[in-house]
């Protein structure tokens, strides 16, 4: 669950005081336990230990690792724009200004990273006349964040809602924010009871508050193997403790009795004089660490399976693998790859289509933009030179240059061969 499915479409106070508990309640638990994984905070439940026996809490964390491996090979490389027709180069630039102003390319990793972790992640489009830049977006963090839905079967969201705190003359309270497809509408209050205090018309021509799912669920990478991460964690701590357990060990006499001064002499020297009869031996409890390792491991391999990222430390990745052979191993990441640039191109879209209203340029031109996200993967000079090789007079200059991990911007590369292939001539003479 997502988002809140309200009967009621009405923005009053007492609807937005009752979509913020049912979001308190239903949704934010999930938000906050899969924010905690990711920062390692994640609670390790473990049996009581005997007081004074070693109980360790150790959390590995791969959550992280999921959440960083699959944001970086989606997100690493920043997405290019282009657009079709030459006449319409000056929206481009102008459009490609706008985003430089905001620093997409940072924006778009951190949305991408909410939409690893939370399953979810917002933005907030706005036009500020204020500034050099005339529309701004800003991240939304997805705990502070929800939409609204109305009840029908097409489950048609009508409304976006921001929450924070602060603290007004020592009083602790609570703003709200509701964008609809028309207004802004501001609430404050305390607890979760609201007062409207402002409505101001946005002019965005849509929900300025735009979502996007990091898949069809709306989970987060690693959301389907927290039981695992919790059983790694678990089988390495108890380890831990058997571990110390062993240099703790307990030294036992039979057939005597050793005395304090005894003891000491035993601890300085190294030695024991034992009586007649006597025998000392160490008692420690019996570790099976090849048992533990497998287990381990096995834990490791259906996280890495279940996840679809590839496990970074497997010896393959540091050999000259074969195309195909990389190719198969890094199949599972490029499904949440597919799956994350079709739902975040959506979203992307959706912006230029704000940008464009804004700036006075009709909306329809979006159609006209191409955006394109790039897998960042290591560039491999010997294999792009093959792909050159094989498919040259088979498929279009564009199409093998998109292909290439050496380059980024197909259109633009495409253009500056152009231009060189045109100077050529010119050069002779």
């Amino acid at each position: 669950m997502y988002k809140i499915i309200a009967d009621d479409k009405t923005i009053s106070a007492k609807n937005v005081s009752e979509w913020l508990i049912e979001y308190k309640n239903s949704i934010l638990p999930t938000r906050q336990m899969l924010g905690n994984y990711y920062d390692g905070k994640n609670q390790i439940i473990k049996q009581n230990a005997v007081e004074g026996r070693p109980n360790y809490s150790i959390n590995v964390n791969m959550a992280k690792y999921i959440t960083d491996v699959a944001t970086g090979y989606t997100f690493g490389k920043p997405a290019s724009y282009s657009i079709l027709h030459q006449n319409l180069k000056n929206i481009l630039n102008t459009v490609l200004d706008i985003n430089k102003h905001n620093y997409t390319d940072e924006l778009d990793y951190h949305l991408g990273g909410d939409m690893a972790t939370y399953g979810i992640a917002y933005q907030l489009v706005y036009a500020d006349k204020s500034e050099n830049c005339p529309i701004k977006f800003k991240r939304l963090m997805p705990e502070r964040t929800f939409m609204v839905s109305d009840n029908s079967i097409e489950e048609n969201i009508f409304c976006a809602v921001y929450f924070h705190d602060y603290i007004e003359n020592k009083n602790h309270k609570t703003r709200v924010y509701v964008w609809d497809e028309c207004n802004v509408y501001i609430f404050d209050g305390y607890s979760n009871s609201f007062v409207l205090t402002s409505k101001k018309a946005h002019y965005m021509g849509q929900i300025p508050v735009l979502q996007s799912l990091n898949n069809d669920d709306a989970y987060g990478d690693f959301q389907m193997v927290v039981d695992l991460l919790d059983s790694l964690n678990l089988m390495i701590s108890n380890n831990t403790d058997d571990l110390q357990s062993i240099s703790n060990a307990i030294l036992a006499v039979t057939g005597g009795k050793l005395g304090e001064e005894e003891i000491k002499q035993i601890n300085q020297y190294k030695v024991a004089n034992l009586p007649m009869g006597a025998n000392m031996q160490w008692i420690i409890k019996n570790s099976n660490i090849d048992g533990v390792l497998g287990q381990i491991k096995h834990l490791l391999d259906f996280i890495f399976q279940i996840s679809m990222v590839p496990d970074l430390s497997d010896d393959a990745f540091a050999g000259n693998l074969s195309g195909v052979a990389m190719q198969f191993k890094m199949w599972g990441i490029d499904q949440l790859w597919s799956s994350k640039i079709r739902k975040y191109k959506t979203c992307l879209y959706k912006r230029l289509r704000m940008v464009l209203r804004v700036l006075g340029i009709d909306e329809r031109y979006a159609n006209e933009f191409q955006i394109n996200f790039y897998r960042n993967l290591p560039e491999n000079m010997a294999q792009d030179y093959e792909i050159a090789r094989n498919l040259s007079g088979v498929l279009s200059l564009k199409t093998i240059l998109k292909n290439l991990s050496i380059v980024e911007d197909a259109e633009a590369e495409y253009k500056a061969i152009q231009e060189e292939t045109e100077q050529k001539p010119k050069q002779i003479s």
